[in-house]
């Protein structure tokens, strides 16, 4: 006798099998991307509100140093304001401040002024810097100061550095400062942070500063000040700045740099 029925078929079919392992690796594969791109986002902008920080707590300190600049007319040597410049390198601005920021506890100073300068530096592996160095103001034992001064890090991320100065006799905007008897209205600071081939590119900062005490000084020297104002200050372009510079050297009195856009302020 011969048996009919049907057999109750179990398991899946390859083709089945296969079908669902291709739908599952689509799903995940979609999942892991919208997370990774997540994820990446979230860096970059942790990493640019990191720098955007270390950037705004330098030009923050160039700012209340210089506008903390001390001068005395019966001691201009002592006081005097000096900015000079390297080609292919920057600028360095020396100057008398009462401001106590990033002084560090080991220098501190009795009578509360102390002499900064800032430039660009080179550490031992040969990368550069911002650096500051402190010394008193007024010293009796110039030897003993010159040998202990230390140059400290402003800023490991600044890869470039220039400074211009607002003369009070004729309202413009000069490359370098060696007046003794006078400090300018105003010093404009360009700070470059990054250099090409990092992870962000390379941001050019501009802020110009008002010497409060640069209109006294002028007035009890009886000089005519022009109306001016640091609003009119624009960017420069940092590509032309070594270069101007370099040939300002090679002339008897400083020339007055073009003022060129360049992506990026605070």
């Amino acid at each position: 006798m011969r048996l009919r029925g049907t057999i109750a078929r179990q398991g899946f079919t390859l083709v089945e099998v296969l079908l669902a392992v291709m739908i599952l690796s689509l799903v995940v594969t979609a999942v892991y991307s919208t997370w990774s791109a997540a994820l990446s986002a979230w860096r970059r902008g942790s990493d640019a509100s990191e720098v955007f920080q270390r950037q705004r707590i330098v030009m923050e300190s160039l700012t209340e140093l210089a506008e903390s600049v001390v001068y005395y007319g019966a001691s201009p040597g002592l006081y005097a304001i000096t900015g000079t410049s390297k080609p292919d390198w920057g600028d360095t601005v020396s100057f008398v401040t009462a401001s106590d920021v990033l002084l560090p506890p080991s220098e501190a100073i009795d009578a509360g002024m102390r002499r900064v300068t800032i430039s660009m530096e080179q550490d031992d592996y040969g990368r550069k810097y911002l650096a500051i160095v402190n010394e008193p103001a007024v010293s009796e034992d110039e030897t003993n100061i010159t040998a202990t001064l230390q140059a400290h890090v402003l800023s490991m991320d600044v890869s470039g550095f220039y400074v211009r100065y607002l003369d009070p006799r004729d309202n413009a905007w000069y490359n370098k400062w060696d007046e003794n008897s006078l400090i300018p209205l105003a010093m404009e600071f360009t700070v470059v942070f990054g250099e090409q081939g990092d992870r962000l590119p390379p941001v050019v900062v501009t802020r110009a500063v008002d010497l409060p005490t640069a209109p006294f000084i002028g007035e009890s020297t009886g000089l005519p000040l022009n109306a001016g104002s640091t609003s009119q200050v624009e960017r420069q372009d940092t590509n032309t700045l070594d270069q101007a510079r370099q040939n300002n050297t090679s002339q008897s009195s400083p020339s007055v740099a073009s003022p060129i856009p360049l992506p990026g302020r605070m």
